[in-house]
């Protein structure tokens, strides 16, 4: 084989093999890399195709404010994450807060997780729905676990974490810390520029 054929051979495989690598890497528009660039609607636009893209679609939904939207695409995910997230969102509506109590209650016995995140958000639909003083223990039983949580575990700005700091800074001022209460509602902000709990 002569050199320059042998040289257009290579050549023409390097580029089937740069263009095969470039068309397998996946295009930005998977729903959770969106929220990450605060594109909300853009994320809360994409069809879902799965249980997690339904549940990413919800949570960009909730970040717009259109929680009764949210609340319906949830309802087509299976994962467990999607009944936590109708319940909070039930919250945020101040509707439905039996129900939205019960479901935390039932998705913390079934699926633990982060458990002072659960705790806060159980905490948040008690404060809705009047229950002041069950709320407030939550909140001081878990007080420390959250501190430390956003002290040194998540430090990095995700605006998926924003509702947590908006119901964080909730119980704050209704536990009379209205200093931690402004801070809380401030990382938030910043946390997921144009979304509802930046407002």
């Amino acid at each position: 084989m002569s050199v320059p054929l042998l040289l257009s051979v290579a050549f023409a495989v390097l580029v089937v093999a740069l263009l095969a690598y470039m068309l397998a890497q996946k295009p930005v528009t998977n729903v959770q890399q969106l929220i990450q660039q605060n594109r909300y609607e853009d994320a809360a636009a994409l069809p879902a195709t799965d249980s997690a893209a339904h549940l990413h679609r919800a949570e960009a939904l909730k970040l717009l404010g259109r929680f009764g939207e949210a609340v319906a695409e949830y309802r087509l995910s299976d994962d467990p994450a999607a009944r936590e997230g109708i319940s909070l969102t039930f919250a945020h509506m101040n509707r439905d807060l039996g129900e939205a109590k019960r479901l935390m209650e039932q998705t913390i016995a079934t699926h633990p997780a982060i458990q002072e995140f659960q705790a806060l958000g159980l905490g948040f639909i008690l404060l809705r729905s009047g229950e002041r003083d069950a709320a407030m223990r939550l909140y001081d039983d878990n007080l420390e676990l959250l501190e430390t949580r956003f002290r040194d575990d998540y430090t990095d700005r995700d605006p998926l974490l924003a509702e947590t700091l908006f119901m964080f800074s909730a119980m704050a001022s209704a536990a009379g810390d209205e200093e931690r209460a402004v801070a809380l509602r401030r990382k938030a902000a910043e946390w997921a520029p144009g979304s509802v709990w930046a407002g």
